[in-house]
């Protein structure tokens, strides 16, 4: 879990800095434009020779990696007591004491 969650945060990360790379303001949303989607999947090394191929398989690793996150922070959140990232959490915080 620790692994999906750093990839995870890496890949959404990278997205977030091309994105402001292009617009030079902060922003965290995937553009609307389907132009601009293609532009943001190229920039992110989803390849240029088709276009649409690119977009699609980068949407899929957005989405993949997007509910790792939903699915940490809702097991943190809404069900701390049962959460598998809370017990790990705690374990190491007290290896750490």
């Amino acid at each position: 879990m620790k692994e999906d969650l750093t990839a995870a945060y890496l890949f959404l990360r990278d997205v977030e800095h091309k994105l402001q790379m292009v617009h030079d303001l902060q922003t965290h949303s995937l553009p609307i434009d389907e132009y601009e989607l293609e532009r943001c999947a190229i920039r992110m090394g989803y390849g240029t020779e088709d276009r649409k191929k690119a977009t699609a398989l980068f949407l899929v690793d957005h989405q993949r990696h997007t509910t790792v996150v939903h699915r940490t922070f809702q097991s943190l959140f809404l069900e701390p007591r049962t959460s598998p990232a809370l017990g790990t959490m705690l374990r190491v915080s007290k290896a750490k004491r």
